[in-house]
Order: structure tokens, then C-alpha cells, then sequence
């Protein structure tokens, strides 16, 4: 079986785009003292042969305040060597690694509605690209963070903050805070707990069977097993067509989404960018100047914004394994009501035809030409009625993006056109910048997504949760 996966998580200054990154663990804490004293070190510094170390200009971020930050986090007590009176926590150990930003974010929200659901603190772990030990990884020649904590990317009750007040959890706890209070794990294998599913394509299916099993156990330290892999597949959730349906209404409305939000880091990299997002004839609040409240308050809707995302780079290779494999789109965007439907179409003889490839291509990998058209179509659709300023999500080669730029200032009026590659972003920014571009998309008026992708699936999700008209979300 040929790789169903995209890498989506480089830099948008990078010419090849798609990937994950890794993150390195802390020394064990044994005692506060070294909490404290912001003492930082990664959990195998100690292991010979394992630590690449880039140029000092090279060398990516560590995002070290965000750890500490985690690691302070008010639900921790680090005097405490076993659970407190009725905390029982969840962590999936096997969860995704060396995948791109959409693939880990929707598992992530996923397991965190999982424990939820089954009564758990839910224990999370870092964005991982590798976790050998590694400060710093090296991918199509360019050096990124082998890990990255989550919560500089992510807010809400999934990365430590509290819950909402009407909703009676305990907020996450991170890995380490786990290990100090659960030496001992009892381990679930994923084989154990599917094997009596009916169905191992629903999502609702699987999530009962992880709530039934858990509720059953009195351990308060239960933990998925790393060799089990992930509890929701890619083959058998995210990129199976109505997969997730049966479980959407209550995950959506869950404070897993609802109090979901973008880190400081991501915001202040929006706010920053505003001029290039924002059409001038609109005020606009300054997301750093307000509280967080919730989901669909925060990211409200951008008028005049249109969105789309532009895959390149790696999805020249990409898209024709997408035909091999006869695979659909991914996520929600695949629900039936979702306007713009991609059809799988049969194959005779099990082969590819040039026809098969043709069909992907032009739903994948879009040229020019037809970038235009589809943006044409939608600004004279009821749905893109005032859409006057354009952003462009891309891992395209800047020659790439201005030749478009230029092709579609050629074919009407805007008040503004620019890319990912137009956004002046700090060195800590440029390294979760594909999270700042599904901030864009997810509030724009109109969303052209890759219905492949991980990223735009995820970003329409946030849009559906919050209620963005079915119709405001297209595909290529």
C-alpha cells in the first residue's frame, strides 16, 4: 500500500512545505527544585550519537518558555509521586509522529474529546516530527525542531487551560507531570479494545469502545500503548468518506472545540500580518487586545476575505499516489452536503488510467488557469458577494506565486492579493506559520481548500463548528 500521508508543517518560507516537527523530552523531573529553576533539558541529552546540532543561524527555535510554562501549569504538583484523590488520567502514547500539522492537530483534538468522554484528564505529549532524543532534525536539507510543544501553537482546556465554568473536567496535564505521578501504567493495546467493533470506520464506534474499556478501569494511570500506533487511523478515519459523520454533532459542540483557540504566538503573527488579511474598510479588534471567550467569538468571520489553499511542493508526488490509491477526500470535508463532492471513480481491471490521473490532478494539483477560473466562479456565486481581497495559503516557489498573483490581477480587481510568503513573521513564528495560515482560512468569508489535505480539512472543521455557512467552504 502506497503512503496515504502529506508532511504539512515547514515553514512558509520554505520551498518544500509539508511536515511535522519533533520535540525533545525534559529530564524526568524527580523534584520541584529544578520546575523552579527553570531548569530545561531534554529527556536523552544523555544518549551519545543521538543530538544533531545546525549552524547558531540555522539552529531552529525550542519554544524552552513554552515547555517551562507547561511544565508550571496550576494543576501540576510536582510534590506529588502518585495521582491525587480522584484524578484518573488518559495518555495515547502512540500517538502520530513524522506526519504534517493537519494530521497531528485533528488526532490531537480527537483523543483529547476521547478522554473527555470517558471521565479522563487527558495527558498531552508534543507536536513530534522525531523523538530520538534529537533537539533539531533535518528535512528536504532544511533544519526544524524535532518537537514542538503544543501549546505554542494551541490554546484551551487541551493544552492545560481550564475548562469553561459550566463544564465540571480537569484540564490536561502534560507527559511529564504523568510520568512523575504514574510510574506505573496500565496499557491498553488497540487490537484489545477493537476487536469486537462492528465497524472500525466510524469514529463514534471506536470512541464508545475506548469509553467503554476505560470506564471499566479502576487504574487511575492508563495509558494507550506506543506500539499500538494511533487509535484513529488515517485509512480507517480521517480519510474514510463519513467516518466522522456520526460523531460530529458531539464533538463539535464539545469544549474540545468550542474552547479551542490559536496560541499568543500564532495570534500576535496574525495581528501583525492584519494589513495583508484584513480588507481596509473593515475595523477589526486586535485579537492580543481581548480575552479569549470562546471558539466562534474570537475567529469570527473576515468579510470581503477570500482563502485559498494552494498545494505544491511535495504534492506533485503526492497527488498521483492519491489516484494510485483510489483515496477520497479527507475529514469533514468529504460529509455529503459538502458542496464541490470529489467522486473516487472505478477502476477496470484495477488499473490507473491517464484518465484517473487527469481526474486527481485537477482536484489536487491545479494549474494556473484553473487556480483562476474556480476563484472567478466563486466571487460571482451569492456566497463570494463582497469578496475584494485575496490570501493565498502556499508552499509554492515564490516564481510560482507571483505568476499567479499576476494571473489573477489579470482577471479582476482586488483591493489586496497576498501569500504565505508575504507574511513578516518572527524566527519563532516561522516555524508554526502553517497554524497562522489556517487561522487565515478558517476565518475568511470564503475558503477554497485541497480537499486532500489535512490542513484544509481541519480548518474547515473549525469553520463548520463555528457555524461558517456549509456553502462558504469550496474545493478545488
Amino acid at each position: 500500500m502506497l503512503p496515504r500521508y502529506s508532511r504539512e508543517f515547514l515553514p512558509s518560507g520554505f520551498d518544500s512545505k509539508p511536515t511535522v516537527t519533533r520535540r525533545n523530552f525534559l529530564v524526568g523531573i524527580v523534584v520541584f527544585a529544578l520546575v523552579v529553576s527553570g531548569a530545561y533539558a531534554w529527556r536523552q541529552l544523555g544518549r551519545p550519537g543521538l543530538i544533531a546540532i545546525p549552524p547558531t543561524e540555522l539552529a531552529p527555535p525550542l519554544y524552552t518558555e513554552y515547555h517551562e510554562a507547561e511544565l508550571h501549569l496550576p494543576q501540576h504538583d510536582w510534590s506529588k509521586t502518585r495521582p491525587g484523590d480522584g484524578q484518573r488520567f488518559f495518555f495515547v502514547a502512540g500517538h502520530v509522529r513524522d506526519l504534517g500539522w493537519g494530521n497531528a492537530l485533528q488526532e490531537h483534538l480527537m483523543n483529547a474529546y476521547l478522554a473527555y468522554r470517558a471521565g479522563r484528564i487527558f495527558v498531552f505529549d508534543n507536536y513530534t516530527w522525531n523523538d530520538d532524543g534529537s533537539l533539531y532534525s533535518k528535512y528536504n536539507g532544511h533544519w526544524i525542531p524535532s518537537q514542538i510543544p503544543y501549546s505554542s501553537l494551541i490554546r484551551g482546556p487541551i493544552v492545560g487551560e481550564p475548562f469553561p465554568d459550566n463544564v465540571h473536567a480537569s484540564p490536561a496535564v502534560s507527559r511529564e507531570y504523568f510520568d512523575q505521578v504514574c510510574p506505573k501504567k496500565l496499557k491498553l493495546a488497540r487490537n484489545a479494545v477493537h476487536a469486537n467493533l462492528v465497524s472500525k470506520f466510524s469514529a463514534e464506534l471506536v470512541t464508545d469502545a475506548w469509553v467503554t474499556t476505560i470506564r471499566e478501569i479502576e487504574d487511575p494511570c492508563v495509558e494507550e500503548s506506543r506500539k499500538s500506533g494511533p487509535i484513529y487511523v488515517h485509512y480507517e478515519t480521517w480519510g474514510v468518506r463519513l467516518a466522522l459523520k456520526d460523531i460530529w454533532s458531539s464533538f463539535s459542540t464539545s469544549p474540545i472545540i468550542t474552547h479551542f483557540g490559536w496560541s499568543s504566538l500564532v495570534e500576535r503573527a496574525f495581528d501583525h500580518n492584519s494589513g495583508l488579511i484584513i480588507p481596509k474598510t473593515l475595523s477589526m479588534p486586535i485579537l492580543a487586545d481581548h480575552p479569549f471567550t470562546s471558539n466562534a467569538e474570537r475567529y469570527s468571520p473576515i468579510p470581503g476575505l477570500l482563502a485559498i489553499h494552494v498545494r505544491r511542493g511535495d504534492y506533485e508526488q503526492h497527488c498521483p499516489r492519491l489516484a494510485l490509491n483510489s483515496d477520497g477526500f479527507v475529514g469533514v470535508t468529504n460529509f455529503q452536503d459538502m458542496p464541490d463532492q470529489f467522486v473516487v471513480l472505478p477502476k477496470q481491471g484495477g488499473e490507473t488510467t491517464p484518465d484517473h490521473f487527469e481526474h486527481y490532478r485537477r482536484r489536487c494539483f491545479p494549474t494556473v488557469g484553473e487556480i483562476v477560473e474556480k476563484v472567478a466562479e466563486i466571487r460571482i456565486s451569492p456566497t463570494g458577494t463582497g469578496i475584494n481581497q485575496l490570501y493565498i495559503m502556499t508552499n509554492g516557489r515564490p516564481a510560482f506565486v507571483q505568476e499567479l498573483k499576476e494571473a489573477l490581477l489579470a482577471a479582476g480587481e482586488w483591493n489586496m492579493i497576498s501569500s504565505s510568503r508575504d507574511l513578516v513573521l518572527d524566527w519563532d513564528q516561522k516555524f508554526v506559520s502553517q497554524a497562522v495560515d489556517m487561522l487565515i482560512a478558517q476565518r475568511a468569508q470564503v475558503f477554497i481548500g485541497n480537499g486532500f489535505s489535512t490542513l484544509t480539512s481541519t480548518a474547515v472543521m473549525m469553520r463548520l463548528a463555528n457555524s461558517f455557512p456549509m456553502n462558504s467552504n469550496r474545493f478545488w
